[in-house]
């Protein structure tokens, strides 16, 4: 079944770190922004980014995707205004 796109991605940013991993082929960033779009989110997501994020999609506020992938974190932010759409990796600490 397909599943509905529930807001707009305005333009898309990606960073060079994870450009790096697209580029390799161990990450597939359409994948990982259709799920973003239909908030697809992870089972090990922190339970209040996703209520935060299902909030944001109805008030338009910043929507919030992350997933542990192939021993990656990997973070998507739509900001407010669905205009910017930014794929990134945290910093490692």
């Amino acid at each position: 079944m397909k599943k509905t796109m529930l807001f707009e991605l305005g333009s898309i940013y990606v960073s060079p770190d994870a450009q790096a991993i697209f580029e390799s082929g161990e990450l597939d960033p359409q994948e990982l922004l259709r799920r973003h779009v239909t908030a697809d989110w992870d089972e090990a997501s922190d339970p209040e980014v996703v209520r935060a994020s299902e909030k944001a999609i109805q008030s338009e506020g910043v929507i919030v995707s992350s997933w542990q992938i192939s021993g990656y974190t990997v973070w998507i932010r739509t900001d407010s205004s669905r205009k910017t759409t930014i794929i990134d990796l945290p910093l490692e600490s």
